[in-house]
């Protein structure tokens, strides 16, 4: 396993992915499930895994859920790969049985691996002021983590990108989520561009073509509570 492999593996682990171990199994399994709308992502993410862990070509699962909530069936997409190194990957992101962001896990990523993290939990947005004028945009990556793995991303972007984020809280759950100013947003968006694919391009591309007319004292609007 290259360094290149290995730090897409574990982007694709942040993102949607899971690891998981079927009974009676000796090796974990990557699990990705997508909605009907992004099938050309998940159908890109299957030849990846192939492309890394050999073998047969990966199939697209088709599977209808029903939701009692709205009493309709929904149709999903799935995919999962089984390898030796993905108990590795357990390890080291599951330390306690739950997914876990710590620095160690973060410092297996690379550009690659950061941008399919950013295409299955991040969004890019214009911010608008008060009177609804465009004041700047906004890279957000819902992470949905607690304090201390927010502290974490926040110090790996720094030191690895020379990037700085503030968090968004979830004060239902308490939950933590990473945002970017529009200097940095800009910076991250054109980081990650090389590896975006065309199908989730619209993702970054608010971002990317965002050009201020003047500079703005105004402060950009935000999702939430700023921690520095």
């Amino acid at each position: 396993m290259n360094k290149i492999e290995r730090g897409a593996l574990y982007g694709l682990s942040l993102g949607d992915g899971c690891i998981t171990l079927s009974k009676g199994a000796k090796n974990h399994s990557i699990l990705i499930g997508h909605g009907p709308k992004q099938e050309e992502y998940i159908t890109h993410k299957a030849k990846k895994l192939q492309s890394i862990f050999g073998g047969k070509e990966l199939k697209v699962r088709f599977y209808q859920v029903y939701n009692k909530r709205t009493e309709k069936s929904y149709t999903n997409l799935q995919i999962s790969a089984t390898n030796p190194y993905l108990n590795q990957i357990h390890r080291n992101l599951y330390p306690t049985g739950v997914k876990t962001i710590t620095r160690k896990v973060l410092d297996f990523l690379t550009d690659e691996g950061l941008a399919y993290w950013y295409m299955d939990d991040g969004a890019g947005n214009i911010c608008k002021n008060k009177n609804g004028k465009i004041c700047g945009c906004m890279i957000r990556i819902s992470t949905y983590c607690t304090k201390e793995e927010a502290l974490e991303i926040q110090s790996w972007f720094k030191d690895k990108y020379e990037l700085n984020c503030v968090f968004d809280i979830d004060k239902r759950n308490n939950k933590y989520s990473v945002r970017f100013n529009t200097k940095d947003s800009i910076k991250f968006a054109n980081l990650i561009k090389p590896f975006i694919l065309p199908c989730m391009e619209y993702k970054i591309s608010s971002v990317i073509d965002y050009v201020p007319r003047v500079q703005s004292t105004l402060p950009e609007k935000s999702g939430g509570e700023d921690i520095v």
